[in-house]
């Protein structure tokens, strides 16, 4: 039973995992789990009509209506899931033996011939090789390799090799609605230990508008999520739960184990 006179902090960022709704209503599969968000917002907003009567026009009688739950999720990371369901329905392709097109500039070094380094170096330090090399002056035009002229700049545009995740996001895919639950902790004032706290959305509409910022300085991008809390069969839009894990049994930590010298492998081997 709840005490009304304990009081309790929260400032921890909670853990968030979305869920397939069912025919049901129910959770069924975990579709999206978020454990690096740096902000997890909760904000509820309504209308009201106001009675109003006698001396100085005063509010007799208020009626609250139009209640609105909004979430706001800040991710630090972003994964292929997590970007699918932002910016489309949520699926994810993966592909293996396609190309990948990359364009380039560069200065032709000798006449009659590119000087075009036919090998790509990757962020991993291995080279790759450049498939189908096609060349363009700076106004765009195609431009036959034997043609080049000796310190002149060209364009040059080529495959790579690649596998790896698509995510198609097409005029008429929208983010979609899930089961939506965040773990975190509430502290205690007396005790200024964490407690469990969760909030549970059984209908969380992902909302369409999102940013993603690229730029050369500055704090890296973050990935947002906003989430429009829909009401369920049953009316109960959001549930806040504190609650504490009933038949524990003491943790006995396992042994620790040190690294030494004698197991790295030296590189080549």
């Amino acid at each position: 039973m709840a005490n009304i006179l304990s009081r309790y902090g929260i400032k921890e960022v909670a853990d968030v995992t979305f869920y397939e709704i069912g025919e049901d209503g129910l959770p069924t599969n975990p579709a999206l789990y978020l454990d690096t968000l740096k902000v997890s917002t909760i904000e509820q907003t309504a209308e009201e009509a106001n009675s109003n009567g006698g001396k100085g026009n005063p509010p007799l009688i208020i009626w609250d209506y139009g209640k609105e739950i909004t979430v706001t999720l800040e991710d630090a990371l972003f994964s292929a899931k997590s970007l699918a369901i932002m910016f489309g329905n949520g699926k994810v392709a993966d592909f293996t033996s396609a190309y990948i097109m990359k364009t380039e500039q560069f200065i032709a070094t000798t006449a009659g011939a590119s000087g075009f380094n036919t090998t790509y170096v990757g962020p991993d330090g291995k080279a790759y090789t450049k498939l189908s090399p096609k060349f363009y002056d700076v106004d765009g035009v195609a431009t036959a390799e034997t043609e080049l002229v000796k310190g002149t700049t060209y364009f040059c545009s080529y495959n790579l090799d690649a596998s790896g995740s698509v995510i198609e996001i097409s005029a008429n895919s929208f983010p979609g609605t899930y089961y939506v639950t965040g773990d975190t902790y509430a502290r205690s004032e007396t005790t200024g230990k964490d407690e469990f706290f969760q909030y549970v959305i059984p209908k969380a509409k992902v909302q369409s508008e999102n940013t993603i910022t690229l730029e050369a300085d500055g704090d890296p991008s973050v990935f947002n999520m906003n989430l429009r809390v829909l009401r369920p069969r049953d009316g109960v839009m959001m549930k806040l739960v504190k609650y504490s894990l009933d038949s524990g049994t003491t943790y006995t930590a396992p042994e620790s184990t040190l690294i030494d010298n004698s197991v790295l492998t030296p590189v080549g081997e």
